[in-house]
């Protein structure tokens, strides 16, 4: 017994070696080792980018999504552009039916040109009137200077002529003159007279005349007046035209911006009213990623942190960015119908914050409304 038990002993310890490495060496045992390992792996790069990220998947890219609507009402003659389009700014989306606009248009025209005709026909009127009326206004001046001239003489032969009937009539009270020299006095002095009255007719005449002259000249200023109302009704006129020619082209449908067309909401021979959105538009160059971190983790997002983007749609694609904006209310305060909890059972939910990053200019094709995952450097906590 002595002797074999110590060779029995060494039997064993080389059989147990050999025995376990055979029991540890199996395939299911090497795949539990393996998942083991590759769990631990998993939790420690978790653990690391848990430590280094603030990481989420409730993201998605986002744009400026431009509603366009039309400024009048009509019906569609053309649409120009599909879905998927790229436009350029300024490009005609739709043409809406205009012939009763362009036609008013015309009409507005003919009246225009109207009051421009009326207008230079005042102004050639204006011109004779100033010449007609300076020239008679002369005329009649001179003509009373010439009246007043002859007053002054037939005055002047009145007291001749009255002098000398008065020396006759004294002769003839003395008997010293013949018959026919009286009667000669008295003939010159009638004469005279009428001479005289004839002279101051003619005055007055030539002062009702300068008179009239002068009155004449003032229907200038009646024509200055008319031209300044043809000259208001015509900056009207032109003003209403250039206004009907906007309203024609609010009848073309032109693009705001250069960028894609998301979708269009009219065809060809329907008809659209003003204020109707007809089409959507954004700038595939002008995209974000609107990201919603949960409250307990936004104290470890400042504006500026680098944040890496994995986009569910391109997957290969490296895409970077920096948090530009951090909301100041949550996602269901911002919604357009929060849900208020009138059962009077409260369920506490971790609210998110919605977070803005820039993306950093590149290559990849990045569509509104594409999920993506996001990875924001973590901010150090203040001790």
């Amino acid at each position: 017994m002595d002797q074999k038990t110590p060779g029995r002993e060494e039997a064993l310890k080389l059989v147990m070696p050999a025995y376990w490495r055979t029991r540890l060496l199996t395939p299911r045992m090497i795949l539990a080792i393996a998942a083991l390992l590759l769990a631990i792996g998993l939790v420690s790069a978790w653990s690391i980018d848990r430590s280094r990220y603030v990481s989420t998947s409730d993201a998605r890219i986002a744009a400026d999504i431009l509603s366009v609507s039309a400024d009048v009402s009509g019906n569609i003659t053309a649409s120009y552009a599909s879905s998927g389009d790229h436009v350029k700014r300024g490009d005609i989306l739709y043409q809406i039916d205009d012939r009763e606009a362009r036609h008013l248009l015309t009409e507005y025209l003919a009246e225009e040109n109207g009051l421009a005709a009326q207008i230079q026909r005042e102004r050639t009127r204006l011109g004779l009137v100033d010449s007609r009326s300076g020239t008679q206004i002369d005329a009649s001046r001179a003509d009373v200077q010439s009246a007043r001239a002859d007053v002054e003489a037939a005055r002047s032969d009145l007291m001749a002529a009255q002098r000398d009937y008065d020396r006759e009539l004294r002769l003839k009270e003395a008997g010293l003159v013949t018959q026919d020299s009286w009667d000669q006095a008295q003939n010159r002095l009638q004469a005279a007279q009428q001479t005289l009255r004839g002279a101051e007719a003619r005055l007055t005449s030539s002062s009702a005349k300068e008179r009239e002259a002068a009155i004449s000249k003032d229907d200038a200023s009646l024509v200055v007046q008319d031209l300044k109302i043809l000259e208001a009704a015509l900056e009207r006129a032109k003003a209403q035209t250039e206004r009907q020619k906007v309203i024609i082209e609010k009848h073309q449908v032109r693009s705001p911006i250069d960028g894609v067309v998301d979708e269009m909401f009219f065809d060809a021979g329907e008809r659209t009213l003003a204020g109707f959105r007809v089409a959507l538009l954004h700038d595939p160059e002008k995209v974000w990623v609107s990201a919603n971190i949960k409250e307990t983790q936004i104290r470890y997002v400042k504006v500026g942190a680098s944040a890496n983007v994995k986009v569910d749609s391109a997957p290969g694609a490296g895409v970077t960015g920096r948090v530009s904006v951090i909301r100041d209310l949550t996602v269901s305060e911002s919604s357009l119908m929060p849900n208020p909890n009138a059962t009077g059972v409260f369920t506490k939910i971790t609210q998110r914050i919605p977070v803005r990053i820039d993306l950093d200019p590149g290559d990849a094709h990045l569509r509104p409304g594409s999920m993506v995952r996001v990875s924001i450097a973590r901010r150090k906590e203040k001790t």
